[in-house]
């Protein structure tokens, strides 16, 4: 019950203008902050031209299509790694130790970064999606926005939960960027594509059905991404427990 009484109005509203004190001295974080909403806008803006370069070059008609859940994922990079880097500060400093004596306790300190995270990158990308993929219906575009917010939270917890300090936190958000490109794997019209589903931004391009060839229904997809959301975060929370003492 400690845990969650970091979710009460009062409580919540204190811990979240704090976080937000402690954003705004640092102008790296607030410049990560504003870029979360730029490539949706310059998406948008750049798409014909982008189609247009690419149907000479790629003979690919609508190619900004496959390029959109990279796009779409850039918020949960941002947002999350603005997180990770605060929990990490705070551990390298001392003051998430420090937090088992409050009364919300570290574990509801923890949940409250991860609310904010997630609500932040869901309200984006709920309203990003429908002008990035005007034909998507209504229930896609709630589980892509579920999808992102959640993998926002897994690289929050992700960059703290395997480096040491913040040197080594540049260098693990470097690798874990890379996995951006991995929704374009669902263009791969094999089950083989599939290898990749342990990596949780895989089901972005699974559920936008970017492959001509289907093996999962639309159920299935959204199940099996959201497990695999879940696992990851869970994995991910209990090492960054582990590393927070």
């Amino acid at each position: 019950m400690k845990t969650l009484s970091v979710l009460s109005p009062s409580r919540f509203n204190k811990l979240l203008v704090s976080d937000s004190k402690n954003v705004s001295r640092d102008p790296v974080l607030m410049f990560a902050i504003l870029m979360s909403v730029v490539p949706a806008l310059a998406f948008v803006l750049a798409r014909q031209s982008i189609d247009e370069a690419a149907l000479p070059a790629f003979g690919l008609a609508d190619f900004s299509t496959y390029l959109a859940p990279i796009v779409l994922g850039l918020p949960a990079a941002l947002i999350g790694w603005v997180t990770g880097f605060l929990i990490l500060e705070e551990r390298d400093d001392g003051p998430l130790l420090a937090l088992d004596t409050t009364p919300v306790g570290k574990a509801g300190f923890t949940l409250h970064r991860a609310t904010v995270t997630f609500a932040i990158t869901f309200l984006i990308t709920l309203v990003a999606t429908p002008r990035i993929l005007p034909g998507v219906g209504f229930g896609v575009v709630m589980v892509l926005a579920v999808f992102v917010g959640l993998q926002a939270v897994i690289l929050a917890f992700a960059i703290p939960a395997i480096a040491r300090n913040k040197v080594e936190g540049l260098a693990v958000t470097k690798i874990l960027n890379t996995a951006a490109i991995i929704p374009l794997l669902a263009l791969l019209p094999s089950p083989l594509r599939y290898l990749a589903g342990f990596v949780p931004n895989f089901w972005l391009g699974e559920l936008l059905e970017l492959s001509s060839r289907l093996y999962l229904t639309k159920s299935l997809i959204i199940a099996a991404g959201l497990v695999i959301h879940i696992v990851v975060l869970w994995l991910f929370f209990r090492l960054l427990e582990r590393r927070a003492g």
